[in-house]
């Protein structure tokens, strides 16, 4: 028996319009009413996925920036940034390789240009507005995560050298090709739902969690059942129990569907 759905937003619940398709809805809600709780679980900040949230009337923890951050319906929160130390190292590296670099702290993004593609790319996406800073300049050095945004080959030697530098201080994905995430070093979807599923008293065995990208990988391996959308990175797909249609022909409420 199925108790719980983990939900990635973009490329997965979301049409690449970045809405909720009315088949994903209407199925999600019949699964409520039946006793399944739906989980939403991505790598926006909460302010980016809040409406999500709200538009589902969803009173479940809300996992935000890949898990770093966890808003309860309490407005009790949990975060696990990174560090002092290693976000000065990831700031020098992205000065280095002059690579577009994004840091969040209590719900606010910073970037050092506002202005380039980079930054017009993820405000099309998140819908959210930057606020320019320097970075030699921070209140704080800390951040919920940290993103580079570039080409995905230049993104792979990037995250090399962090891997080098930083080791398991920082844990490093990809949600998409040209979004390399780094996150403090036990922080992902997968624990995230694991230290939930928990709380809730349920099952991991009990879980049906879909994902798109390599951030969801933790979190598709530890559910009892993954399902990855096509389109899905092949990493992904490859460690999948099941593949479904994509995010725009709702994907998510036809494996529904016919699964449950």
């Amino acid at each position: 028996m199925i108790k719980a759905i983990m939900l990635d937003l973009d490329g997965t619940l979301l049409t690449s319009d970045h809405k909720i398709s009315d088949t994903n809805k209407e199925v999600l809600k019949k699964l409520e009413d039946k006793g399944v709780k739906i989980f939403l679980a991505t790598g926006r900040s909460y302010d980016s996925m809040k409406r999500y949230h709200k538009e589902l009337n969803l009173t479940t923890p809300a996992i935000c920036y890949n898990g770093a951050k966890i808003i309860y319906s309490n407005e009790v929160q949990k975060e696990y940034s990174v560090k002092k130390d290693s976000l000065k190292t990831i700031i020098e590296i992205a000065r280095e390789y002059k690579t577009h670099l994004n840091i969040y702290q209590h719900e606010i993004w910073y970037c050092e240009n506002v202005t380039n593609e980079e930054t017009e790319i993820y405000k099309g996406i998140s819908g959210l507005e930057p606020i320019k800073k320097d970075f030699d300049l921070l209140d704080e050095m800390f951040s919920t995560k940290v993103l580079y945004i570039g080409e995905n080959e230049k993104l792979l030697k990037i995250e090399k050298i962090i891997k080098d530098k930083l080791g398991d201080s920082v844990h490093t994905t990809f949600s998409k090709p040209f979004f390399l995430e780094i996150l403090a070093g036990d922080v992902n979807k997968g624990t995230a739902m694991k230290n939930i599923m928990l709380e809730e008293d349920i099952p991991l065995s009990q879980v049906i969690a879909f994902g798109d990208g390599l951030n969801d990988k933790e979190m598709l391996v530890t559910a009892g059942t993954g399902v990855a959308m096509d389109g899905a990175f092949d990493e992904l797909k490859k460690v999948a129990d099941y593949v479904t249609e994509s995010c725009d022909n709702s994907g998510v409420g036809e494996f529904l569907k016919r699964y449950l």
